[in-house]
């Protein structure tokens, strides 16, 4: 979990430096384990804070962040969404060959995981090799296999 006024480690496990501010894609860091993809998203949202709901898509490409996308979403996943998610995103995913799609949703409001957020969670967690990551205006956290067995 990391809370809002942390700042990610400066340096990764292989000893590479880590930026603190937003740098260029080619300049971004390889993505290699969680930790890695948990700092790219720090790094990517910067201060945190929202103001509707989010759903964040980020391609890995041969290690490498690569293009993201970012949609206001409802609050909790509707019917349509569950049938229509899967598809729109092996359709994003196949533009770029060998491209993976790590997930981040985000919401305004306090860190108590609610309902939503482990819905979410769990539609996203099937379409990615990725762990799931849930923020709020407080903190960023991974979706753990507790959140996603959870029921609520």
């Amino acid at each position: 979990m990391t809370q809002h006024e942390s700042r990610p480690d400066p340096f990764d496990t292989h000893g590479t430096p880590f930026p603190d501010a937003l740098v260029p894609p080619d300049r971004m860091p390889a993505i290699r384990t969680a930790h890695d993809l948990e700092r790219t998203w720090c790094l990517l949202m910067g201060e945190l804070g929202f103001a509707a709901p989010q759903l964040w898509l980020l391609l890995i490409l041969d290690g490498r962040p690569g293009p993201i996308m970012k949609l206001e979403v409802p609050l909790r996943p509707h019917e349509d969404d569950l049938e229509s998610l899967p598809g729109a995103i092996a359709e994003i995913v196949a533009v770029a060959p060998g491209a993976e799609a790590a997930f981040l949703y985000a919401r305004p409001g306090g860190a108590m995981r609610t309902p939503a957020d482990l819905a979410w969670a769990r539609v996203l967690a099937d379409l990615s090799p990725w762990p799931v990551h849930l923020a709020n205006d407080l903190e960023l956290r991974v979706a753990t296999l507790d959140d996603l067995g959870a029921t609520g």
